[in-house]
């Protein structure tokens, strides 16, 4: 699969002018240094605060549906938004 999807990258990038490939630089950099920095999600305040109100509503007495019955929901929320 790697071999396909660099085929395609390879042949894009012959197709772009010097200006394109600068911000395609810029883009994919992006992409590099995110990679190596390891993300410690529990040093995250966001991440955290989301896990301890989920734990909290679990905890008091919150149910779990399932992935049939959430996707039924939100099937029921799209046609209600549409009338």
């Amino acid at each position: 699969m790697s071999q396909v999807i660099d085929k395609k990258l390879s042949e894009a990038i012959d197709k772009l002018n010097d200006k394109q490939k600068k911000e395609l630089l810029v883009f994919v950099g992006h992409f590099l240094e995110e990679r190596d920095q390891e993300y410690d999600k529990w040093k995250d305040k966001s991440f955290v605060a989301e896990m301890e109100n989920r734990y909290d509503y679990y905890k008091n007495g919150g149910k779990m549906v399932t992935a049939a019955e959430a996707s039924k929901r939100i099937k029921n929320l799209i046609e209600k938004g549409r009338k």
